[in-house]
C-alpha cells in the first residue's frame, strides 16, 4: 500500500510537469504558429495548412517578453531534466527498488526551486502591463482549465510532490496530499493519455524552417502579394509594440485591442490560407508545424480554440473590469 502511495505522488509528478509548461515563448525568427477563426469560416483547415504567426508563436516580441527569456530559459533546461529524474525514480519504485536517499533529496529541492521559479514568472505574466505576457497566463489557465487543474493547483501539488519524496528518503510517512486537490481526477487525466507530453514538446518545439523563403517566384513577380506580406509584418509589428501598455487601457480599450488582434489573426489566415492552397508553404515548415501540434496532442483546431478560449478570458477580466468602473460610480 506505501508502495503505491509513493507511486501516485510521482505519477502527479509526471502529470503536473506536462501540463505546467505547455507554452514556451521562443524566438522565432520567421513567421510561425497559431491563427483564430472567430469569423473565417469559408476556408477549411487541410494538412497543408501551416499554423500562421499568432499568439505565443509570433515573431514579433515585445519588450516585456525579451526581459523574461532568461528565466523562462531556466526553466526550460530544468524541466527535461526533472522529467528525467522523476521518471527514473517512478521507474526504480515500480521495479520494487527504493531510490537513494541522496536521489531522492536532490530531485525534491531542484523540483522545489522549479515550483517558485514558475510561480514567480506566472506572477509577473499576470501583472505585466503588456499585452503578449498576459496572453501567455491566459494560455496557461485555459489549457490547465482544459484538464480541470490550476496554475494554484499545479504549485501545490508539486510541493507535495516534493515533500513525499523527502519523506521516502527519511523513510517516514508521506504528507497528507492538498486536500482541495482531486488525485484521483488527475490520475485519470493522466491515464487518458491526453495531457501534452513534455519530453515530446520540448525536442519539437524548435521550428527551423521558414513558412516563405522571401526568394518565391510569386514574390518576385506579383508586388501585390509582396505589399501584403510586408504590410501584414509591419502591422502586426505595430500592434504588439502598442500592446506593451495593454494594461494600462481602459477596459473599452482592451476590448477594441482585442478586435485588433484577433482581426490581424484573420489577416494571417487568408494570406496562409492563399499559399497553401496554393502549394507555396515550405513543406518543411508545414511539417515541422504538424509535429509540434501533435508533441503536444493537439490539431489546429484544438490549438485554435484554446487561443480563442485565452483570448476570451481576457475579454471578460476588462468585461469585468469594466462592470466594477460603473458600480463604483
Amino acid at each position: 500500500m506505501k508502495q503505491r502511495w509513493w507511486l501516485l505522488a510521482f505519477n502527479m509528478a509526471a502529470v503536473s510537469l506536462r501540463s505546467s509548461n505547455c507554452f514556451q515563448f521562443e524566438n522565432y525568427h520567421h513567421a510561425d504558429l497559431y491563427v483564430s477563426n472567430r469569423k473565417r469560416r469559408n476556408i477549411q483547415c487541410s494538412s497543408l495548412f501551416a499554423v500562421t504567426p499568432i499568439g505565443p508563436f509570433c515573431p514579433f516580441r515585445s519588450n516585456a517578453v525579451l526581459a523574461l527569456d532568461s528565466k523562462m530559459s531556466r526553466l526550460e533546461k530544468a524541466t527535461p531534466s526533472f522529467a528525467m529524474d522523476m521518471a527514473s525514480i517512478q521507474n526504480e519504485m515500480e521495479a520494487g527498488r527504493t531510490p537513494s536517499s541522496e536521489k531522492l533529496m536532490s530531485v525534491a529541492s531542484g523540483l522545489e526551486d522549479a515550483v517558485a521559479d514558475w510561480e514567480e514568472l506566472m506572477t509577473r505574466l499576470r501583472i505585466s502591463s503588456d499585452f503578449q505576457t498576459k496572453e501567455y497566463a491566459k494560455l496557461t489557465q485555459a489549457h490547465l482549465g482544459k484538464y480541470g487543474q490550476s496554475i494554484e493547483g499545479i504549485a501545490q501539488i508539486m510541493r507535495w510532490q516534493s515533500g513525499c519524496m523527502k519523506a521516502l528518503a527519511r523513510n517516514i510517512p508521506p504528507p497528507l496530499p492538498p486536500s482541495n486537490i482531486d488525485l484521483m481526477k488527475m490520475a485519470s487525466v493522466s491515464n487518458s493519455g491526453k495531457p501534452p507530453s513534455l519530453s515530446n514538446m520540448v525536442n519539437a518545439r524548435y521550428i527551423s524552417s521558414t513558412p516563405f523563403k522571401g526568394t518565391e517566384k510569386i514574390f518576385k513577380e506579383n508586388s501585390i502579394i509582396k505589399n501584403e506580406y510586408e504590410t501584414l509584418c509591419r502591422d502586426h509589428s505595430r500592434l504588439i509594440e502598442m500592446g506593451g501598455n495593454y494594461g494600462q487601457f481602459d477596459p473599452s480599450g482592451k476590448l477594441v485591442f482585442l478586435d485588433q488582434i484577433e482581426a490581424l489573426e484573420e489577416r494571417w489566415d487568408v494570406f496562409f490560407a492563399r499559399f497553401s492552397l496554393m502549394g507555396m508553404l515550405e513543406p518543411v515548415y508545414v511539417e515541422e508545424c504538424k509535429k509540434f501540434l501533435a508533441s503536444m496532442n493537439m490539431d489546429e483546431t484544438d490549438f485554435r480554440t484554446l487561443l480563442k478560449r485565452a483570448h476570451q478570458l481576457m475579454r471578460e477580466d476588462a468585461e469585468r473590469e469594466r462592470n466594477q468602473f460603473f458600480q463604483a460610480s
